[in-house]
């Protein structure tokens, strides 16, 4: 544990309060909390916990919360103002990479006769169910996802079209919070959802469903979560923000060192924020990678924590694919200010020199 008394001696500590929602992958502010790391940058955090993405998007755009666990999509939607709000966001840190699944109805996997958990083979089992539907003239199968700008938005779009599946026209698409998909799957309001872990999990747990395939084999190593400020916020307090880059910097090196995922999910449990059984909080964060259908987590480790300008540009391009904003007119210039690589490296070094003093 950092020795946060020797590192924050020279800081007079910062408040700052950050947003988060209840799922696996939030995993990285409790260990910056609970082993010192934001301490040890000068930091006094309070977290907040969030019930919906466009709560958090809401309550950090009108300054209710200083920085907060948002989809890497959110800040670019917000700086071509596709979100509808229009107020500047920035990213300077990737919380983690991977983690969402794709969850079926224990009926409709019985009806797609349990494919493997691959892309192509579990849309064309879709691809088979959806054509007998449609002779039959019953209803499009719905399925949830968590936020209109959001990975398991454009990658279960993306997954559904290269399956020969229109997600306009051969299903319904709807968003719903992450910790409430598993009441509308129990209650038969939905057939299937794409949620970060443990959602996916806890559905196998109840019996309610099964998990089709994991989006990494769909794009791996796909940005997940990021921490997003307002650019406003940025401006104002630009001390506070590469103090609270670096400890979650630590935060994601700490979770990749062997052993410890295990403690971080004991974290969880403890902190009882989520709402699903222990076991699938312990098997979200497992670093095992021989699960196909397994969240496999990254969280840091070499360029892993650095915003990706390519992740950035698909991003883009999937708003654009799928109707929610006209053509950019400056991708480098929204890509560069929406996900700061500089600020990144800057964070990085203050991470590295503090941890070195600490130890």
């Amino acid at each position: 544990m950092p020795s946060s008394s020797v590192r924050a001696a020279s800081y007079k500590r910062r408040r700052v309060r950050l947003g988060m929602l209840p799922l696996a992958d939030a995993v990285p502010f409790l260990v910056a909390r609970d082993l010192g790391f934001f301490e040890g940058q000068g930091l006094d955090v309070t977290l907040s916990l969030e019930s919906s993405w466009a709560g958090i998007r809401d309550k950090l755009a009108v300054g209710q919360i200083d920085a907060a666990q948002l989809l890497a999509p959110m800040p670019l939607a917000a700086n071509i103002g596709a979100d509808r709000l229009g107020v500047p966001m920035e990213t300077a840190l990737t919380l983690s990479r991977n983690g969402n699944s794709i969850t079926v109805s224990n009926a409709l996997f019985e009806r797609m006769d349990a494919p493997a958990p691959e892309p192509l083979a579990a849309g064309a089992a879709l691809r088979r169910v959806i054509e007998q539907d449609r002779l039959h003239g019953r209803p499009r199968r719905v399925f949830a996802h968590v936020f209109p700008f959001s990975t398991h938005h454009y990658l279960l779009r993306d997954w559904l079209s290269v399956s020969g599946i229109d997600p306009d026209e051969d299903v319904s698409l709807i968003v719903i919070p992450p910790q409430q998909v598993l009441q509308h799957l129990r209650e038969g309001r939905i057939d299937g959802y794409c949620v970060g872990a443990p959602w996916g999990m806890a559905a196998e747990a109840e019996g309610l469903g099964q998990r089709l395939l994991a989006t990494h084999t769909i794009r791996p190593g796909c940005a997940e979560k990021v921490l997003g400020v307002t650019r406003s916020w940025a401006t104002l307090h630009p001390a506070a923000h590469l103090s609270l880059v670096a400890a979650l910097i630590e935060a994601g090196r700490w979770l990749e060192q062997p052993g410890h995922r295990a403690d971080a999910a004991q974290m969880l449990i403890d902190a009882r924020l989520i709402a699903a059984p222990a076991e699938t909080l312990r098997a979200a964060l497992s670093d095992d990678g021989a699960d196909l259908r397994g969240p496999q987590f990254i969280f840091g480790g070499g360029q892993t924590l650095s915003p990706h300008h390519d992740d950035a540009r698909w991003f883009l391009l999937q708003m654009q694919r799928w109707a929610q904003t006209r053509s950019v007119l400056d991708v480098d210039s929204t890509v560069q200010s929406s996900y700061r690589l500089r600020l990144h490296g800057q964070a990085s070094v203050l991470a590295t020199s503090v941890s070195s003093v600490a130890h």
